[in-house]
């Protein structure tokens, strides 16, 4: 086996929460750079980013669309439709975003060196520094280590629930959308199965290209033709006869679970998805990375407010058990909350005094009903 150069920090994995790693890495050692080993897979799905923010975005210069208003509409076909002044809701592309990082920033810092391949295993040293074992033999050095990869013995997982999406970017020959309003939730479609609940999401681009997508949360596998025939049923009752061009299509499971493996183990970091920053209950995960990642180089404290672990707990034990309620859940939160200031709350960035102000607006004894459940599981 081959030793190769030593490097200031190795970080395992080049999706978006190593890639925003090595970003806030090199900002904050610009006067003096440090040498970073970006071990790069290969393996990246396309898929997009959104995630709302204020004034000053995290990498404005890769935002391709962003709205100023969001609209739901519940299983009735009510719509709220509602300014996010002063949050905006921001769209990056994975295409956009990792053609920036090995096009752009990685040539222009020498500092870093891409290896491509797999790690298969970190050693820890006597003397603290950390070995990182790549599968084709090649092995490297390194002070400090973040890793993507997830660890299945590590963690409790939520068994058997799944946020599968199906969604395609589409165009129009007239205007059929408007471009000023994005669609978190549409649940005006009829719920026609009992272990699923199914809304849809829209990003209107302009008012005749947009990615439309099927949303489902599902306590089984995913279903690809099923979620087909969901996106065209709803296409036809939105739409009616509208012809589309079919650009690409867009689609993924995300697990709807609560990690509870460690930060940081044997000095080793957790990033992304092994760390937990994907909320469990939403899917949303590209602005947590950011925060993880500059309170890694920061040296800063990564741990969240428990009582929003405990609020996914509850959605999630919803969704598992009581999934034909969701809709209900998700109206009488939107008819009753102001769209800022549940934004603010899904970001966990809300306080103790608004987060009672929400539950007391939604129907608690459902949400009691779980909460016991959660108690009586833990004793």
């Amino acid at each position: 086996m081959k030793t190769n150069a030593e490097f200031d920090v190795a970080i395992i994995g080049a999706g978006a929460a190593g890639l925003q790693l090595l970003y806030e890495y090199v900002q904050s050692s610009s006067l003096d750079p440090i040498r970073i080993l970006l071990v790069d897979s290969g393996d990246r799905a396309e898929k997009s980013w959104c995630f709302w923010q204020g004034a000053a975005p995290i990498f404005p210069g890769l935002i391709e669309k962003k709205w100023d208003q969001l609209a739901f509409i519940d299983a009735q076909g009510i719509e709220r439709k509602s300014a996010i002044d002063p949050l905006h809701y921001h769209y990056i592309s994975s295409e956009r975003f990792y053609r920036y990082f090995f096009e752009e920033f990685i040539p222009a810092n020498p500092s870093i060196q891409v290896v491509q391949g797999y790690a298969k295993e970190v050693k820890v040293s006597d003397d603290g520094r950390f070995e990182i074992m790549m599968a084709d033999g090649e092995s490297y050095v390194a002070n400090q280590v973040a890793d993507s990869r997830n660890n299945p013995k590590v963690g409790e997982h939520e068994p058997g629930l799944y946020q599968h999406f199906y969604g395609k970017f589409i165009r129009t020959d007239s205007p059929v959308f408007d471009g000023q309003v994005a669609m978190l939730m549409d649940f005006s479609l009829a719920q026609t199965e009992s272990h699923f609940t199914c809304f849809h999401y829209l990003l209107p681009f302009s008012e005749t290209y947009a990615l439309l997508e099927t949303t489902v949360f599902s306590t089984r596998g995913y279903e690809l033709e099923k979620y087909q025939e969901i996106w065209e049923t709803y296409w036809d009752s939105k739409y009616g006869a509208q012809v589309y061009q079919l650009d690409k299509e867009e689609m993924g499971t995300i697990p709807m679970s609560i990690f509870t493996s460690p930060l940081e183990q044997n000095g080793i970091k957790s990033i992304g998805t092994a760390a937990g920053q994907v909320k469990a209950s939403t899917g949303y995960a590209f602005t947590r990375m950011n925060q993880d990642a500059k309170n890694i180089v920061e040296n800063k404290s990564r741990r969240k407010p428990s009582r929003f672990r405990f609020y996914d707990r509850m959605l999630l034990s919803i969704i598992r058990s009581d999934t034909a309620k969701i809709p209900m859940v998700m109206s009488r939160l939107f008819a009753a909350v102001p769209m800022p200031q549940i934004l603010t709350f899904l970001d966990e960035k809300s306080n103790l005094f608004q987060e009672v102000q929400i539950f007391c607006k939604l129907p608690i004894g459902l949400f009691l009903k779980h909460a016991w459940k959660h108690f009586i599981s833990v004793k």
